[in-house]
């Protein structure tokens, strides 16, 4: 049997898992490695929406926002090291051969998002206090 869409795939072909299964053990230890991944981005997801509803209310520069970028920033970064160790020891625990991955395009694209986050925190944060300065002089 073929599925194609652009390419064609065989579906009675052996299917590479990124950490085969091989006993109950691996299969806990995938579980909770799974679970802390999805857990992590609903956190990511869940901010950033907070942040949208918080521009809903034509609020601009609030220390909620200026906060909530930076956190967001500051996750997303995490997120992406610690995935990117978790994966390494996974590989090493589970496939029992060291084998480094050089992944430019979703690592680094990471690590970007969430620098901009914080420079984006930063630049709230200046005009937060440009907006006070405003109050202020009026």
């Amino acid at each position: 049997m073929n599925f194609s869409f652009f390419n064609e795939y065989d579906l009675h072909s052996d299917i590479e898992l990124l950490f085969p299964i091989t006993s109950s053990s691996a299969a806990v230890l995938q579980f909770i490695y799974s679970f802390f991944l999805y857990s992590a981005i609903s956190l990511i997801v869940w901010l950033m929406l907070k942040i949208v509803n918080s521009f809903q209310s034509n609020k601009l520069f609030t220390k909620y926002q200026i906060t909530g970028f930076s956190l967001l920033g500051k996750l997303i970064i995490w997120l992406s090291v610690l995935d990117s160790i978790g994966s390494f020891l996974m590989r090493i625990m589970l496939k029992s051969k060291l084998e480094l991955k050089l992944e430019i395009s979703t690592f680094w694209l990471f690590i970007a998002i969430g620098a901009f986050f914080i420079v984006l925190s930063k630049i709230f944060e200046r005009a937060y206090q440009l907006k006070s300065e405003n109050e202020l002089t009026i």
